[in-house]
C-alpha cells in the first residue's frame, strides 16, 4: 500500500471499477443509481454482513485485498447454505478520509475475485467516511423454480452430520497467532509465523468449497455454513430441528492432531479451536445414512432429543464445555 494523495469519490472509484466483470446478465451495472440483474428465476436469496476493522479483522495482521476475499466469503456461504447459486454482490465500503486509494483498489480485488470464483459478480454499492474501515456486503441468490431451500430445521434422528471441509479449527488456530502478537502481514507473505502462516492465511481469507452448497448440499436434510464454530451453528440446527447433534471424537481427532503442535507453543487446547472455532464457512450439514456426497466427510450423528427443549451439541454423548463466538456475549 502506498500513501497518496486523495482522489475523491471519482478518482476512486476510477481505480476500483476496472477490477469488476461483467457477465450477461447484469443489464445495468456500477456507474448508475442501482444495478439492474436479470434472474435465472423468480426466487431470489438474499443475506448480508459486515467486516469493522478493530472487531474483525486487525491493522498489520491482514491485507486489503484479502479482507475483500473474506468478506465475500461470508456472504457467499450464507447464499451457498441454503442451496442456492450465487448471483451478485452489492458493497458498501466506508473508510478514515485518509485512507490510501490502494486500499480500496485491493479491496475491490479481492472480492471481485471470490465474488467470480464461485459464478458470482461485484454489480454496485457505495463509498462513505467512517472512523474505521468497514466492508458491508449483500449477496443475492437464485433457487431453481422447483427446489426447496435446505433449511436448518430438516435434521432427523438418524442422519449423519458432516462438514465440507477437510480440517476444522485453522481460522481459530490462524487468530490466535494474530492475538499473541507473533505475526506481521507484509505484503502476501506472514513473518512470524514459522511453518503455520498458512494458518493465519486461513483465517485472513478463508477459501472453503461453497459450490457443495448449490450442488451436492441440495440433498441434505439441513444445512448451515460454519461461522460461529462447530458447537454454538451445531446448537442452531438442533434447536432448528428439534434434535441433538453428537459429535464424534475420533473422526475430529486428525483436526486436532494437525493444529496440536502450535497449540503447545501457545498453551492452548487445540479441540477448543476445532470445536468453537469459527470463521471456517464451510458447509455443516446432515444427510440421510448411505446419502452423504463426495466432498461432505462425517463428523457426527443426529440423535432425538432429549427433552423437549433439550437440543444440544455432545461429544461422544458427552457436554462440552464452552459456548463459541457471539457478536454481543463472550467468546471462547
Amino acid at each position: 500500500m502506498t500513501s497518496d494523495a486523495p482522489l475523491g469519490e471519482a478518482g476512486l472509484l476510477a481505480r476500483m471499477l476496472p477490477h469488476l466483470s461483467a457477465s450477461d446478465r447484469l443489464e445495468v451495472g456500477p456507474g448508475d443509481d442501482a444495478a439492474v440483474v436479470r434472474l435465472p428465476s423468480p426466487r431470489m436469496v438474499v443475506t448480508t454482513d459486515s467486516l469493522v476493522e478493530g472487531h474483525d479483522f486487525l491493522p498489520g495482521a491482514t491485507t486489503p485485498a484479502w479482507i475483500g476475499r473474506k468478506a465475500a466469503v461470508q456472504n457467499l456461504a450464507d447464499v451457498a447454505a441454503m442451496g442456492a447459486r450465487p448471483l451478485a454482490l452489492v458493497v458498501a465500503l466506508s473508510a478514515p478520509a485518509d485512507t490510501p486509494a490502494d486500499v480500496f483498489e485491493e479491496l475491490t480485488i479481492g472480492l471481485a475475485g471470490r465474488a467470480e470464483a464461485d459464478g458470482a459478480e461485484v454489480v454496485g454499492g457505495d463509498l462513505g467516511r467512517a472512523e474505521q474501515l468497514t466492508v458491508t456486503v449483500t449477496a443475492l441468490g437464485a433457487l431453481e423454480e422447483g427446489q426447496a431451500p435446505v433449511l436448518r430445521s430438516g435434521a432427523r434422528p438418524g442422519d449423519v452430520l458432516v462438514i465440507g471441509s477437510p480440517r476444522l479449527g485453522r481460522s481459530a488456530a490462524g487468530l490466535a497467532l494474530v492475538l499473541a502478537g507473533r505475526i506481521r502481514v507484509s505484503g502476501e507473505e506472514v513473518e512470524g509465523a514459522g511453518p503455520h502462516g498458512d494458518l493465519v492465511i486461513w483465517h485472513d481469507a478463508p477459501e472453503p468449497d461453497l459450490s457443495l452448497g448449490w450442488t451436492l448440499g441440495r440433498g441434505a436434510s439441513s444445512m448451515m455454513d460454519l461461522s460461529d464454530g462447530l458447537v454454538r451453528d451445531g446448537t442452531r440446527i438442533a434447536r432448528a430441528s428439534g434434535v441433538q447433534l453428537d459429535l464424534d471424537r475420533t473422526a475430529l481427532g486428525p483436526d486436532v492432531a494437525q493444529l496440536a503442535p502450535l497449540a503447545a507453543e501457545l498453551d492452548a487446547d487445540p479441540w477448543t479451536w476445532v470445536l468453537h472455532g469459527g470463521e471456517e464457512h464451510a458447509m455443516l450439514a446432515t444427510f440421510a445414512p448411505g446419502a452423504v456426497p463426495a466432498g461432505f466427510r462425517r463428523i457426527g450423528r443426529v440423535r432425538p432429543a432429549g427433552g423437549e427443549k433439550d437440543h444440544r451439541v455432545l461429544l461422544d454423548g458427552a457436554e462440552i464445555p464452552g459456548s463459541g463466538f457471539d457478536h454481543f456475549g463472550a467468546s471462547v
